[in-house]
């Protein structure tokens, strides 16, 4: 397979990833099913950070897209790039990616936050302050009502997951963009 070949299947299967997630989101918003919403950005950001990833590393891009595409998962020459590794490339261009991915983690990985429907995680989250700093800056008067604050729960959290998967969308659209123009047809 080829270099363009590999990216080709690469930004096919992110995109494929990309609209399942959307579509996915209507459901779980529709059925108030915060955890899997929670689940579904962080996929997303999952997404845009590989390919973050890939833009800040060309050295070792071809290697790593073929690992992916061969289902090898996300390796370079020393072996499987963490995740926290790309978390901080990204946040380095992003500072709310941090705070998403943190915060996702706790619907993708079975933690106390799954007994919402007992315990709002939002109130009891260490980072909460954070997350309501960048939903104000970047999503504020989107959601009817009023700004976030400490008050929040998870379900006013949740009113602005699909305001906050397009924002991720339209980043992780830019950044292939991007890598498109670097890797070689």
């Amino acid at each position: 397979m080829t270099t363009a070949d590999t990216f080709y299947t690469f930004c096919r299967t992110v995109e494929a990833r990309s609209q399942e997630h959307h579509q996915a989101m209507d459901v779980a918003l529709e059925r108030g099913w915060w955890a899997i919403a929670g689940s579904v950005l962080r996929m997303e950001l999952d997404s845009m950070i590989r390919v973050i990833y890939l833009l800040h590393n060309p050295d070792v891009r071809d290697r790593t897209l073929a690992s992916c595409v061969a289902g090898k998962g996300f390796k370079n020459d020393r072996g499987r790039i963490a995740d926290q590794k790309m978390i901080e490339v990204a946040t380095g261009t992003n500072g709310w990616v941090d705070a998403v991915y943190k915060f996702g983690n706790k619907f993708v990985h079975l933690t106390d936050a799954h007994d919402y429907a007992e315990v709002d995680p939002f109130q009891v989250y260490e980072h909460r302050d954070e997350v309501i700093k960048y939903l104000n800056k970047y999503h504020q008067g989107k959601v009817p009502g009023r700004p976030l604050d400490d008050s929040s729960t998870l379900r006013d959290i949740a009113a602005y997951t699909p305001h906050v998967l397009n924002k991720i969308t339209s980043n992780l659209n830019g950044y292939i963009e991007r890598l498109h123009a670097e890797v070689p047809n």
